[in-house]
């Protein structure tokens, strides 16, 4: 039985995870860090058409992505950064207005397929010497001694790990890294519990053209039944293409999703106000049920957890990759701080400090997020009057705006 020992192991090879690679990799050569994926196939970009799924990337998490690399593979091409923010109540006349000249910036953010920047980490992934990739690694059992984790497989394809037997490998590691999402297997080895919390909501994404240009403004209504937001895309050669992000209760989810093409972008076109003229077509839906989910802790012996595996969150402010990308920035700090004073990354007191660091400021983004759900779902009168007064007067405050835009952007 081949035993391959790594200083870091990373399970879950999605956006975080890639990041945390790369980021380790190329701040602290002297690592050896495997990571593993579970699918075989890595996503690819189409050239004629736009991913549905986006994030809306923080400079915070744009910089991380520059320090690894993938960044440059990325700018100017399937990136479309928006200058302006515009938020409005359906039920009122509440709205806000963000723009990027208030804080004399280029932009406020990047709005970018998930699959333009998973292609740009793996690329930077093959690259890097110090990290071995395996795909198809499908984490079946477990064991610690001497302080060390073990982890073996089923039938892996054989990534960049040279001589990595096809049957029963057996990879053996100082600190674990549960990156794989939030049905992590790693969260369950280690026994630590969730507090979660049901919307009752579901998001339907797609990608829309429209009749007018998106004008490199990020839109966002909030209906009572849930936020419907349009992301601008560019670099297929046009400016009339959003991200959709359509978050509704699940009745009417139910109702959306069994619509003809025709007939959603009729009803998408209503519940946007038609500020970009009329819906001139819609491409593949995809839906997931919303909930609020947070570990009850960040990290076992030897092991710790990162994004969707520590926590998700509601995506009405599109902040759960940023959280996650912010997770793999202070895990990479700590062990930075660890190998500095020569002991090993998967110490305790790391780890744990590591906790101190994210799970307060994860927890409180949670809660803001539950708490602008609860809001602006309320359809009473007195509810209305509050949040469209409170949107008043933060477009009324450049001071409030301002520090809003500022605290977005370092996450």
């Amino acid at each position: 039985m081949n035993r391959q020992r790594m200083d870091v192991t990373i399970v879950g090879g999605g956006m975080v995870g890639m990041a945390q690679a790369a980021l380790l990799a190329v701040r602290y050569p002297q690592l050896r860090i495997s990571l593993l994926e579970a699918s075989p196939v890595t996503p690819q970009v189409r050239p004629d058409t736009y991913d549905a799924r986006v994030v809306a990337l923080t400079e915070a998490s744009r910089e991380l992505l520059e320090e690894t690399g993938a960044w440059s593979l990325i700018a100017g091409k399937r990136e479309c950064p928006y200058t302006q923010m515009r938020v409005w109540d359906a039920e009122g006349t509440g709205s806000v207005y963000f723009d990027c000249r208030d804080v004399k910036l280029p932009n406020l953010g990047h709005i970018v397929e998930n699959n333009v920047i998973l292609q740009a980490l793996r690329q930077r992934i093959d690259e890097l010497p110090n990290v071995d990739l395996v795909t198809g690694f499908k984490l079946e059992s477990w064991w610690r001694d001497c302080g060390l984790w073990h982890l073996q497989s089923r039938n892996p394809n054989r990534g960049q790990v040279e001589g990595l037997e096809e049957q029963a490998p057996v990879l053996t590691t100082r600190l674990l890294v549960g990156a794989d999402g939030v049905r992590s297997r790693v969260r369950d080895l280690l026994r630590i519990r969730t507090r979660d919390v049901e919307y009752q909501q579901t998001a339907l994404v797609c990608v829309a053209r429209c009749e007018k240009s998106h004008q490199n403004t990020a839109w966002q209504r909030f209906l009572d039944t849930g936020p419907l937001a349009f992301l601008p895309l560019s670099g297929l050669g046009d400016d009339r293409h959003c991200a959709v992000v359509w978050s509704a209760d699940d009745s009417l989810a139910r109702e959306l999703v069994m619509l003809d093409d025709k007939a959603f972008a009729l009803n998408l076109e209503k519940a946007f106000e038609s500020r970009l003229g009329g819906i001139e077509a819609v491409g593949e839906r995809f839906s997931f049920a919303l909930r609020a989910r947070h570990a009850e802790a960040y990290y076992g012996p030897g092991a710790v957890l990162v994004g969707d595996a520590a926590h998700s969150i509601h995506p009405l402010a599109g902040q759960g990759v940023n959280l996650g990308m912010m997770d793999a920035r202070v895990l990479a700090e700590e062990v930075g701080r660890a190998l500095e004073r020569n002991i090993s990354p998967a110490h305790a007191s790391v780890l744990a400090r590591y906790q101190r660091r994210r799970r307060g400021e994860n927890a409180s983004t949670l809660k803001a997020m539950s708490t602008f759900k609860s809001l602006f779902g309320a359809g009473d009168l007195h509810w209305r009057w509050l949040r469209n007064t409170g949107l008043s007067m933060v477009d009324a405050s450049p001071m409030l705006k301002k520090r809003i835009i500022m605290r977005a952007m370092s996450v």
